[in-house]
Parts: C-alpha cells; sequence; structure tokens
C-alpha cells in the first residue's frame, strides 16, 4: 500500500470506470505501460463524456488510466504558475476535503453519491453537456480520498481559461500524444480541451 496515503475508504472499482470497449477493469498505465494491479502503488483513472445534440445519453469521449509517476510527468511538464493557478482555483471553489470528511463521516461510499454532481459548480451529470470523472484506484480498488469526482464542462473550461498558451499546447500535446481516439472525435479535440488532473 501506499506510504504517502493511508487507505481507509475503499470499494471494487465500479463499472463506471472500467474500460469501455472491453468492460474490465484497466490493467496497465495508458502511458507507460506499467501493470498497475499487480503492483503496490496508486494511479489515476480519467474519463471524459459529452452528449451529442439532442441526445440524452453521455457518451464517452476519452479514457485513461495513469500510474503516478506519468501523472507527476504530466503536473511537471505544466509551467509552476500554470499549477499553482489549478491548486488556487480548487482550494478557492471547491470542497473537497470538506466533502471528503462528510462522505466519510457518514460511511457514504457510494461511487455515486461522489460523482453526481460537479465538485466546484455543483451541477448534476444530468444538467451539463460534458463533464470528465477522476478516480484514485489502489490494485481492484477504488479509493475514498477527495476523490472520486467529476468536473463539469464549464468548470474544466474555468481552469483551462487560467493557463498560458504555453500549458495550453502542452495538454494539446498530451491529448494528441496519449488518447488513441477514434476519427469521430478528431474534430472535437480541435475545438474542446480536456484536463487532465
Amino acid at each position: 500500500m501506499s506510504e504517502a496515503l493511508e487507505i481507509t475508504h475503499s470499494a471494487p472499482i465500479p463499472k463506471v470506470f472500467y474500460m469501455e470497449k472491453e468492460e474490465k477493469q484497466f490493467t496497465e498505465c495508458t502511458i507507460c505501460g506499467k501493470n498497475l494491479t499487480g503492483g503496490n502503488e496508486l494511479y489515476l483513472i480519467e474519463k471524459a463524456f459529452e452528449k451529442k445534440t439532442g441526445s440524452t445519453q453521455a457518451e464517452l469521449v476519452f479514457e485513461l488510466a495513469c500510474c503516478m509517476d506519468c501523472r507527476q510527468e504530466m503536473h511537471d511538464s505544466l509551467s509552476i504558475e500554470s499549477n499553482e493557478k489549478i491548486a488556487a482555483y480548487f482550494e478557492a471553489n471547491s470542497r473537497v476535503e470538506e466533502r471528503d470528511r462528510e462522505l466519510k463521516e457518514h460511511n457514504l461510499v457510494d461511487t455515486d453519491i461522489w460523482l453526481n454532481n460537479c465538485i466546484v459548480k455543483n451541477k448534476s451529470m444530468d444538467e451539463v453537456n460534458e463533464y470528465q470523472i477522476y478516480a484514485l484506484c489502489w490494485k481492484d480498488e477504488l479509493v475514498f480520498h477527495q476523490m472520486p469526482f467529476m468536473l463539469c464542462g464549464e468548470t474544466i473550461d474555468d481552469i483551462l481559461n487560467l493557463l498560458s498558451s504555453k500549458s495550453l499546447d502542452i495538454i494539446n500535446d498530451l491529448t494528441a500524444d496519449l488518447i488513441d481516439l477514434p476519427p469521430e472525435f478528431g474534430e472535437l479535440f480541435k475545438d474542446k480541451k480536456v484536463l487532465f488532473i
């Protein structure tokens, strides 16, 4: 188990965080290929969804699993100023730590409760057309520690608007390099950006 985090609340990884096409859990880091389930370290899962015009059902835009080494490399590729702005935004606008305490105190380790509303705008998945969900995992368990959470498209736009052109270019390059997107999503990513946490 991770030395940096004592895992006190966890549950089996729910299907919403499975690989969509394969309908199974991620076993390797999407970026470097490191085994995630056989090791003894934490990793992240990120998924983005969008509702097409006229549809009420959200469709997967991308998904990835990321080991902590690759996550740190992505973090370090952004400028110190950009990382500070992201941290300040979350500190000023979200209740992540307070929500974490409340939900653990009442033993609400139901993924739907943690994911249903954006942690910044408090909008539900039903109210928004775009959203991303994030999970912290260990082996085949989802760890309840400030994650899992959902960010709506409006929140992601707020954060991306804080970043420099250089940091935005890095995010665009990461998206192009790391995500194997089907051709139908090519146009989507010309106009939209994703946020790697």
